[in-house]
């Protein structure tokens, strides 16, 4: 058989001829001379094609080290925002509805602008690119809007922010970073056009949200995973940008509100490449007292953000943030000690209005009645009580004429005046 690289041929042409050999084959018809058999012909088709990309892209190995690269050379990343986030690729994981869209949005705002996020200095400020496969533009556009005006920025911040954040919305077009070839995941042709997209842009930081939307799929999970992680590779080598995929947690790591690098949903390929991983969950307002001091009012929510994983910078403490509206403000952590106490004060706060409510209605309580009708737990209660006693702010009162088995004493709100 002849070498088939000494014989021209386009791929098209290649691609005609086995086909019409896979017909002739299924049809029991004589098998073009020159050729034992379509199995072996597809196999040196495939080998041709190999040698040609070979060709094309050889592999060759570094050069010496030159004296302009051993002075230059960085020994870490560049800086996009201080202990946040770096010219590298990193994943941002979060359970479905905690809000992850949104607060990824605040910090876009925050480096475009090069505004302070969360007290961490940003250190390149530019434009960003997300790609959406979730949300649409216009529901992004419309948070945006919001987010800029609760924050009270300028018309020219905002008109910043519009010209700077570029939506683009792929979903349901099918764009994939990555494609199978050979049974082997790789970059996808449509990544090449991407970064060419990009680099005319020159971004900061490119978003990719949600992650397994831009897959070839979980049922080769660490093989999908590791094959996005050379893709956005390729991207930061390109254009020298940070690359961040939107990631959802796993079911069971959402229930057990772990905070590990390991936490995303599917293998470990992604926690292993990514070098910077962002964890977010939720926190009930107890254990948002308990970890900050603070206390959530009923149109507030709490969040503990954790950085697992931060290749660049040294080991980060959680941070926790307070949602309100569209905005997010920080909180630094305290001791459990100064968290039990402040746990204390918030619900010797809310039993206080409770008894002042009840006694303006004419009800007044002992200790056993209002543990009834209290709306924290029994043991919560009576510490509460204990609090509110110690500090002078009820007081307990004799009854005159009670009668045999009835209270002799009965709570009372200093700051209200005593009933007859």
């Amino acid at each position: 058989m002849a070498d088939l690289s000494d014989t021209p041929m386009s791929a098209a042409d290649w691609n005609r001829t086995l086909a019409a050999m896979q017909v002739a084959k299924h049809q029991d018809q004589v098998v073009p001379s020159g050729h034992a058999d379509p199995v072996t012909f597809a196999a040196a088709f495939f080998d041709e094609m190999d040698r040609r990309e070979e060709r094309a892209h050889p592999l060759q190995l570094g050069g010496a080290i030159t004296e302009g690269e051993w002075k230059s050379a960085r020994p870490k990343a560049r800086t996009i925002i201080d202990r946040w986030l770096y010219e590298d690729v990193g994943a941002f994981i979060a359970p479905g509805g905690t809000g992850k869209t949104t607060l990824f949005l605040f910090q876009v705002i925050h480096l475009v602008l090069g505004l302070n996020l969360f007290g961490f200095e940003v250190y390149a400020p530019g434009p960003v690119v997300i790609l959406t496969a979730e949300d649409s533009r216009e529901t992004l556009v419309a948070r945006l809007r919001i987010m800029c005006d609760q924050m009270g920025l300028s018309e020219a911040q905002k008109r910043t922010i519009r010209e700077d954040v570029i939506i683009t919305d792929v979903s349901g077009r099918g764009i994939k970073l990555t494609t199978v070839e050979k049974d082997v995941v790789m970059p996808s042709k449509q990544l090449d056009r991407l970064i060419i997209e990009i680099g005319m842009i020159c971004p900061s930081l490119l978003i990719i949200d949600p992650m397994v939307s831009f897959g070839v799929g979980e049922s080769r999970v660490n093989d999908a995973e590791q094959g996005l992680i050379d893709a956005a590779r390729r991207i930061r080598n390109a254009v020298h940008c940070a690359v961040v995929y939107v990631h959802h947690t796993g079911k069971a790591n959402a229930r057990d509100e772990t905070l590990d690098q390991y936490s995303g949903r599917g293998g470990s390929a992604l926690a292993d490449g990514t070098r910077m991983i962002h964890v977010l969950q939720s926190l009930q307002p107890g254990e948002w007292t308990n970890k900050t001091g603070d206390c959530l009012a009923p149109n507030e929510s709490g969040f503990v953000l954790a950085r697992p994983k931060m290749t660049w910078c040294p080991r980060q403490p959680h941070i926790y943030l307070k949602r309100h509206g569209f905005v997010f403000e920080h909180f630094e952590g305290v001791e459990p000690a100064e968290g039990v106490k402040a746990m204390v004060l918030k619900n010797a706060e809310l039993l206080l209005q409770l008894l002042k409510d009840e006694w303006l209605k004419g009800q007044k309580h002992t200790g056993r009645t209002l543990e009834a009708i209290s709306p924290i737990p029994q043991k919560v209660t009576r510490q509460a009580l204990h609090r509110l006693l110690d500090d002078g702010r009820v007081i307990s009162e004799r009854v005159t004429g009670g009668g045999r088995g009835g209270a002799h004493s009965h709570l009372r709100p200093v700051e209200l005046p005593m009933t007859t």
